[in-house]
């Protein structure tokens, strides 16, 4: 049985890194905060069993040339590393699980290729579970130098998930205070990661960071209530705090509003707006009651009601086209070769008559359909 427990998300100041030691400091000063915010947290009445820290709450933004990977290779980091020992630590002093995430991570079996890695470390101080960003928006990979695992698909899912693609690319962590899975910052804007790490088995779907202007015009609150409500699944969602400039000015550019939604998709504890320093929302959930819920035969357990082959038909024609870097990892054009890939896409729903282009529409660049390319592409 899970008792009722504690849930605490983290807002922190984050930090750029300058040199690749920095993100140990950075989890320093996490956990510095950690300790008043689990504190504090357990005055909900039970204990504090599950920690979240933001997406790039560790590393902030490191400052890259896209493709260049020298300077990429500098800040790589590996998980487990020195940033996850320090976590690890804080997770059996204060004997709670904790999740967090770290990009451009070394992969054993990827030479010279980097991924942005969420992880949990439970409270023996282990790390359970690892999972790699599966979608990222247009700009994302050639500014922070990350891969997605669709980029080097076919092998990705032989190794990560010997043939399966729900453990390779939705793995769930089944652990004594439920079954949780990531799903990371961008992933969010859509709606297939957080069902597929549902349909792996995800009862609480922990969706760190999301940027502005998306936050304030209200896109990050309604996926957060959405991915509940549609699920049937806790939704813990951290954001960050402002970032603290070199001259101590500070800017803000993921607008705060931390929030853990029940699985009603009702927001039950909600950072308003942004603040100037630390700050965390918590709550006590009830695992137990939300497998109760689960297997009721009523109106909200939608899992029942899938009618999956009809569904199935929606993807059944690519559009992002996979193994984009299978041979060669990409270089100083990475940023450029998004920007043509994402064109053909448009031009390929166009074509599919899932898109209608306005009056006037003229094609730019290379518009060739997706359709019509090779699934390997190499180089840049």
């Amino acid at each position: 049985m899970v008792d009722p427990y504690s849930v605490v998300a983290l807002s922190p100041r984050t930090f750029q890194m300058k040199e690749r030691q920095d993100g140990v400091e950075n989890v320093k000063r996490i956990n510095k905060f950690m300790d008043t915010a689990v504190m504090v947290g357990a005055w909900e009445g039970a204990p504090v069993r599950l920690v979240v820290i933001p997406e790039m709450a560790i590393q902030g933004m490191i400052a890259n040339i896209p493709g260049n990977r020298d300077k990429e290779k500098h800040f790589a980091v590996t998980i487990p590393g020195p940033e996850t020992d320090e976590l690890a630590k804080k997770a059996v002093q204060l004997d709670t699980y904790i999740a967090a995430e770290l990009y451009m991570v070394k992969d054993p079996d990827f030479e010279d290729r980097y991924f942005n890695v969420a992880f949990i470390i439970d409270p023996s101080g282990e790390i359970v579970y690892q999972r790699a960003k599966a979608t990222s928006d247009a700009y994302e990979g050639g500014m922070l130098g990350n891969m997605n695992p669709h980029d080097v698909w076919d092998e990705w899912i032989a190794k990560k998930g010997n043939g399966n693609v729900m453990d390779a690319i939705f793995p769930v962590a089944r652990t004594e205070i439920g079954n949780i899975g990531i799903a990371i910052c961008h992933e969010g804007v859509y709606p297939e990661v957080a069902r597929g790490l549902a349909m792996n088995g995800a009862e609480i779907i922990i969706r760190p960071t999301l940027i502005e202007p998306a936050v304030m015009t209200g896109m990050w609150e309604i996926q957060n209530r959405a991915h509940a409500l549609f699920n049937h699944a806790y939704v813990v969602a951290p954001n960050l705090g402002p970032e603290i400039m070199p001259d101590g000015g500070m800017q803000d550019l993921f607008g705060g509003q931390s929030m853990i939604v029940n699985p009603r998709g009702q927001i039950v504890a909600q950072q308003k707006g942004w603040t100037s320093g630390d700050s965390f929302v918590c709550t006590t959930i009830d695992i137990e009651a939300l497998r109760r819920s689960r297997i009721a035969n009523g109106l909200y357990n939608q899992f029942k009601d899938l009618r999956t082959e009809q569904y199935r038909a929606i993807y059944d024609q690519p559009i992002y086209p996979k193994n984009q870097y299978l041979e060669e990892p990409p270089g100083e054009g990475w940023l450029a070769r998004e920007d043509a890939t994402r064109a053909r896409n448009i031009e390929t729903l166009i074509e599919r008559g899932v898109l209608t282009p306005p009056t006037g529409y003229r094609r730019n660049g290379d518009t060739t359909p997706v359709s019509d390319t090779t699934e390997k592409v190499v180089g840049s």
